[in-house]
């Protein structure tokens, strides 16, 4: 277990504390952590760990209690799935790959993240506008409904 011993010290070094991170097996990895030599460091820094909002259902009821993102103050409506859904759609390109050379296969590979990278930061920046365009319309229908009839508003 060093390798998500030394993530968890990579963590707290560039985000410094309160913050968490989410492992398939957090319960029983915040053992190895407890016991570990940096484990005064996450302790002192309020290191979190988490569940992935659907491996946690994997768990027993106990478990989920202490684990679960839902029952964890402070993480919000986060599900902790992003990477799962990033292996998820790069599943599709496995069986185009399957008989290709290795250098076809690497860019098969490198096309579909460039493709995924731009595909998110398209929804992204509908999404961003989007919300901004709201934002803007709730905002001036607030503020014409508080103003005087003779300036243009409703009142």
């Amino acid at each position: 277990m060093k390798y998500p011993l030394a993530m968890v010290n990579k963590l707290i070094d560039v985000y410094g504390p309160d913050i968490a991170c989410d492992y398939d097996i957090a319960c029983a990895f915040s053992k190895t952590l407890a016991s570990s030599s940096i484990g005064p460091l996450a302790s002192e820094n309020r290191f979190k760990l988490v569940l992935g909002w659907f491996h946690g259902y994997g768990h027993n009821a106990l478990c989920q209690t202490e684990w679960h993102p839902r029952n964890v103050k402070g993480m919000g409506r986060a599900d902790f799935e992003g990477c799962e859904r990033v292996f998820s759609a790069s599943n599709a390109i496995a069986p185009l790959t399957r008989h290709a050379t290795r250098f076809h296969r690497h860019q098969a590979i490198e096309q579909h993240f460039t493709f995924w990278d731009e595909d998110r930061f398209v929804a992204l920046s509908t999404y961003t506008t989007s919300f901004w365009l709201l934002s803007d319309f709730v905002i001036r229908s607030i503020y014409t409904k508080s103003l005087p009839r003779s300036i243009g508003g409703n009142s």
